[in-house]
């Protein structure tokens, strides 16, 4: 029997999730500390503070997609290139490789600014704390390998959207000279095409793993959970505009 065009349509787990709590996933993704930095509002400390915490938490991402990649089962014939497997690790290499830069960047921006030392020399906040601790029982080997993807894109979709924003927030119309470090080099690298082409890829990869499970399966309701601590730590990660120090 011919399938119906309601029939073909495949379930899309990031649509799910993104549905699932839109209150929790603007908090997240539209904190003060964004429309600050687009603003050339953001005190000196505050920046700062996000750029340590941030490398910090760029060097437990290396971590986490190298644990990924171990859970994929690379099949040795020769059309593995089709196969979900295959593509997980080219895409977690192509991630890999963004992280290399963007370690990079924090590096040789802060060296330019005059911070490398103080950024370099910071110890993990709680709320990165949080983040290494996600990022280790995302890839547990009790983890399918979907929820280590779903975490993956969950944390990049939350950073492209909380980057988009900012440019949003942000005078377009200013001259490079009167731009500071946060309009010159950090909203820019996360809102433009490039990276959100590497989240949309991210995202059609989650999406043909979960097809291979039932939507109200325990494997989607863990997908779920870990959504859900996900939008919490990066509203957390931000730090507090009035945060005495």
């Amino acid at each position: 029997m011919r399938r119906t065009c309601a029939q073909a349509i495949m379930p899309s787990l990031t649509a799910h999730l993104i549905h699932l709590e839109p209150l929790e996933l603007n908090a997240a993704t539209q904190h003060p500390f964004l429309s600050a930095a687009a603003t050339s509002s953001l005190p000196l400390s505050e920046l700062k503070r996000w750029l340590g915490q941030d490398r910090l938490y760029a060097l437990a991402y290396v971590n986490f997609i190298g644990s990924l990649l171990s859970k994929a089962a690379i099949s040795s014939s020769p059309d593995r290139v089709a196969t979900p497997e295959w593509r997980a690790a080219d895409l977690l290499i192509d991630c890999l490789t963004n992280i290399r830069t963007e370690l990079k960047m924090f590096e040789e921006t802060a060296e330019t600014e005059g911070w490398l030392e103080e950024i370099c020399n910071v110890q993990p906040s709680i709320q990165t704390r949080a983040y290494q601790t996600l990022f280790a029982g995302a890839a547990a080997p009790s983890q399918p390998l979907l929820v280590g993807l779903t975490v993956l894109w969950a944390t990049e979709e939350c950073y492209l959207r909380s980057w988009k924003y900012a440019s949003s927030k942000m005078d377009h119309g200013l001259k490079p000279k009167d731009k500071d470090v946060m309009q010159r080099v950090f909203i820019p690298n996360w809102s433009c095409p490039e990276f959100e082409a590497l989240v949309r890829r991210l995202g059609a990869l989650v999406n043909k793993f979960g097809q291979a499970y039932d939507e109200e399966g325990w494997e989607w309701r863990e997908c779920e959970n870990w959504w859900k601590q996900i939008l919490w730590a990066e509203k957390e990660f931000w730090p507090t505009m009035n945060e005495q120090k």
